[in-house]
């Protein structure tokens, strides 16, 4: 990845008083903000919809119809892509199963909650108020046919994005996102052009349509750290930008990973980064050295030793870069 459209401008457009206006807060528009992120999680974990939505990141725009039900057994969700191959994801309470047409394959893996569409956000924001700003956008504006709350996070540092956020005004759901790279443009989106509440969503809308007989079956298995002899070593992050902290560590069983990797994943509350380290073989020779990027997710990949390591998040690359390479494996004297 070429790192001009990544670098920080001398003029410094990312701080807050050139992109953006300063912002005083007070605890009472805090408080505001709160309340509608709390409202819009809620609705993402409690109401039956289904709807059609675009998204997009970087010249890719994908339309996607999603149908999500919530009852006393939990939430399920399926997610079917309307162009390309149709591939199709299936979410229960314990499992996330996507189909791939393209590659007569079937991927499983336990559910991971932080992982849901829309994404999450925060709601105790007074615990981010040091490393983001919160505002509250007046005015109306229309999604899908609806009236929504506007929102703007933005990052108060050079390594994390910021976000805006268009909340429906009656049932606090997620109507469309835009999340800001360092200059404040959009390099991911996601909109609603079609949404319908329900009062009932029937087993069948969650059913699977595409035909999976003789697909190959992939499964995703978590492990303990300490569950396998072969496991990689625990591994030292030297770096993390303010705010980050520890929130998962486990091994991971990946279909194209001959043994265990080691899996971490690092938040501020908003961001997440996860590290991985995985046994470096000799035919591993397509492991990535550098940065690459995908939309608005930054890859960073080096060699450690008889290890690789590859820092992921949707964060800018500065961010994955300098993560990776403060990575390293602990010694007899650590």
């Amino acid at each position: 990845m070429g790192s001009k459209g990544m670098r920080y401008s001398r003029s410094a457009l990312f701080t807050l008083g050139v992109l953006f206006p300063v912002l005083a807060f007070t605890a009472e528009s805090l408080d505001q903000v709160e309340a509608w992120l709390q409202k819009m999680q809620r609705a993402a974990h409690t109401l039956n919809y289904e709807g059609t939505f675009v998204y997009g990141h970087g010249s890719n725009l994908t339309s996607m119809r999603i149908i999500h039900r919530a009852d006393d057994e939990g939430e399920q969700e399926r997610l079917i892509a309307l162009d390309g191959s149709g591939r199709e994801v299936v979410r229960s309470k314990d499992t996330v199963t996507c189909i791939m047409p393209d590659t007569r394959s079937i991927v499983v893996e336990p559910t991971r909650p932080n992982k849901q569409f829309p994404p999450a956000f925060p709601m105790r924001v007074a615990h981010l108020a040091d490393i983001y700003a919160f505002r509250l956008i007046d005015g109306q504006s229309m999604v899908a046919g609806r009236s929504t709350q506007r929102i703007e996070i933005l990052p108060r540092d050079q390594y994390r994005y910021g976000h805006r956020l268009w909340i429906d005004r009656e049932t606090g759901l997620l109507l469309k996102t835009h999340l800001l790279n360092e200059q404040g443009r959009p390099v991911e989106q996601f909109m609603f052009t079609r949404i319908r509440f329900l009062e009932h969503v029937p087993d069948e809308l969650l059913a699977p349509d595409i035909n999976a007989d003789g697909f190959t079956r992939y499964e995703v298995k978590h492990e303990a750290t300490d569950a396998d002899a072969d496991a990689p070593p625990a591994v030292i992050v030297g770096w993390l930008p303010p705010g980050f902290r520890e929130d998962m560590q486990r091994l991971q069983r990946l279909p194209t990973s001959v043994k265990p990797v080691e899996h971490l994943v690092f938040s501020d509350g908003l961001a997440s980064v996860s590290v991985f380290l995985e046994e470096e073989l000799e035919q591993d020779a397509a492991n990535l050295i550098g940065g690459t990027r995908m939309g608005a997710v930054n890859v960073h990949g080096r060699s450690l030793g008889d290890y690789h390591v590859t820092v992921v998040g949707e964060v800018p690359h500065r961010t994955v870069e300098r993560i990776s390479t403060s990575v390293r494996i602990p010694s007899d004297h650590d």
